[in-house]
């Protein structure tokens, strides 16, 4: 049976198209569209830092990609954007299933292991409904090695002080999820966009819709012990 669970948080916990809300009283016709760029330009930065050794916090990279995203379309960054795109970050909506399917599992660690850095993480999860249920919030700032680099899952393992195959990683993100695979956890990939895995890559132990699914992986670990 597991011992640990690791939660990536944004996508898996908490819905990062969500953020959108920091353009949505002035630009409400691109709350979508700017929420997307600025997400993937937030991944794309920091995996820039990671191959280029020049590791920088997550929380400025964030307000950097706000600010590319912002200016791809046409809206110029001010000072209430730029600080409202701090909030957004900090108030994240949780998904409906997160705080029943985490508090009806006993006898494991919940642990957040995540990108954040940890001046976005503490408030998201301590505001949230999800605060009783998770035990440990582990920032890669602490690190300084981005997921998916090896080192990061490392600093996840040694901090439990557990052996690969205790571990349960949960992510919606397929990059973390051949990253924490490749490195020897056991792995649950929330498709909950219904897209297709990577091709050629590591591929997951198990794949859910939601984190519903989890409770069924756990009860088939128990029962195979």
């Amino acid at each position: 049976m597991y011992k640990v669970i690791m939660y990536d948080v944004y996508g898996t916990l908490f819905d990062p198209s969500s953020a959108g809300k920091a353009v949505r009283e002035a630009f409400p016709e691109k709350e979508a569209e700017v929420a997307s760029l600025w997400r993937r330009k937030q991944l794309d930065y920091a995996f820039l830092c990671q191959m280029t050794g020049t590791y920088r916090p997550f929380s400025l990279l964030t307000k950097e990609a706000f600010i590319h995203a912002l200016e791809a379309y046409g809206i110029e960054p001010d000072d209430r954007l730029l600080q409202g795109a701090v909030e957004a970050y900090k108030t994240l909506d949780i998904y409906d299933e997160t705080e029943e399917v985490l508090s009806r599992q006993k006898g494991v660690v919940h642990a957040v292991v995540s990108n954040g850095s940890r001046d976005m993480l503490e408030p998201l999860i301590h505001d949230s409904g999800a605060a009783p249920f998770i035990d440990e919030i582990l920032s890669m700032d602490e690190v300084k090695q981005y997921k998916p680099s090896p080192a990061a899952y490392q600093y996840a393992l040694r901090y439990f002080g557990v052996n690969r195959k205790e571990v349960l990683f949960v992510s919606s993100n397929t990059w973390d999820v051949i990253g924490a695979g490749t490195f020897g956890f056991d792995t649950l990939w929330l498709n909950r966009s219904g897209s297709i895995f990577e091709t050629g890559h590591h591929h997951p132990d198990y794949t859910g819709k939601s984190l519903y699914d989890l409770e069924s992986i756990l009860e088939s670990s128990r029962s195979e012990k």
